[in-house]
Parts: structure tokens; sequence; C-alpha cells
């Protein structure tokens, strides 16, 4: 019987049920005689887990339901055979532990606004524990985080109101600069009394432009002087 062992693949070699060695990629023969050969295939692709609505309470005792993903890959097959019953069961019920302390340990406000952190934190704990069986921990993200939703609506009024609050703030800072702005240009205009005429001037050329008939004192462009 002949077995494949697929270029993104590494083959573990067992005769009689004893482990003898991995097998490269190529083309291989199974005895199946007095001597048993088996042969078991392991993938060495980057697989991605999904943990799917973990339902866990954060450090200020707010449920959220999280869902995650985490990217992994097999580097060394025999470990990954040997050391566990299952890597890839095992990489999750893993993920789940580490979420579930990164969770309990945030507050909801930290976790809304630093979701990567979050997977950043479940990856920093996991990477040394996945390379011992054999597994690189390669990404972990935040896909979903679902809040309650009564929380939920309040969230989006409180982020509604700041909002309002901001745009408010905004609105008076420009109000402040532009009362300072005509503050200044008024003490500017006391201090020049030409600048004051010409400025007069050039509002009136805007009025005589719509063809209203404009008539000024005699003595408009005359300097005048206090005694």
């Amino acid at each position: 019987m002949k077995i494949i062992v697929e270029a993104w693949e590494k083959g573990l070699q067992f005769r009689n049920g004893r482990f003898r060695g991995v097998l490269e990629p190529g083309r291989y023969r199974v005895r199946r005689w007095w001597v048993k050969d088996e042969i078991l295939k392991v993938d060495l692709r980057i697989r991605t887990l999904v943990i799917q609505g973990q339902e866990i309470l954060t450090a200020d005792k707010v449920s959220v339901r999280v869902t995650v993903l985490a990217k992994m890959r097999v580097t060394d097959p025999v470990a990954a055979q040997f050391k566990v019953d299952n890597y890839a069961a095992q990489l999750y019920g893993d993920v789940q532990l580490a979420l579930r302390e990164a969770v309990a340990t945030r507050s909801l406000d930290d976790l809304i606004l630093e979701k990567a952190a979050l997977g950043a934190k479940v990856l920093g704990a996991l990477q040394m524990t996945a390379a011992g069986y054999g597994v690189e921990l390669l990404e972990v993200g935040v896909k979903d985080l679902i809040l309650p939703g009564d929380l939920k609506e309040q969230f989006v009024r409180v982020i509604e109101a700041r909002k309002k609050a901001e745009a408010s703030q905004i609105e008076r800072r420009e109000e402040v600069a532009a009362t300072r702005s005509l503050a200044n240009t008024a003490q500017l205009l006391e201090k020049n009394p030409t600048l004051l005429k010409l400025k007069v001037l050039e509002s009136l050329e805007k009025i005589a432009q719509s063809g209203a008939k404009i008539v000024l004192p005699a003595d408009f462009l005359a300097d005048r002087k206090e005694v």
C-alpha cells in the first residue's frame, strides 16, 4: 500500500505500534503482513481556532460575551502527537482559560477601549505553553465583544452624551476665540482712527454694490482732533 505525505505535511511512522521517526513529504510504501506499518500525517499549515461566545464576568462584575480567533500551526509534530491527546483541543481549552483570566482583571471600559490589548494578553500568556506541545500560537484577536442588551443601550447613551458635551465645548471655545478677536480688533481701531474709516468705507462699498443710496456727512473724511 502506498501513502503520500504532501508538501504541507510531516509523517510519523509507526511499526508494530512503536514510533520509528518523522517522514518528510514524499511517497511511501506501507507493509501490512508480518510487519504492521502505519503513517500518521500531521498538517503543518496555519489553522484558525474560533473560541465562540464565552460568557465572562469583568472586574466590575459585568457579564460579557467574547469571541476570539486564534491562529496556530504545528512546528513539532512529534511533541504535538505525544505530549497531549489532541493538540487542537488542548489549545482551545488553554485559550479559554487565559481569556477568562484576562477579562476578569479588566473593567468593562478597559475592554471596550482596548480590545487589541486583550488578544495580546492571551497571546503572551500562552505562547510558551503551546510551544511545549509542539504548537506555535501566532495570533489571538477579539472578534466580538457583546454586552447585555440593557447595558448596551446605556453605553450608547453615554457615548452620545459625551459627544454632545465635546461638541458644546468646541463651540464654546470657538465663541471665546471670536470674542477675543473682536476685542482685539476694537482696540486696534480705537488706537487708529484712519484704519477705522477705512473699515467703514469697505463696508459702505459693499452696501453700495447692492444699489442702496448712501449719504455721508461732509466732514467724514476729515481728521478730527479733540481739544
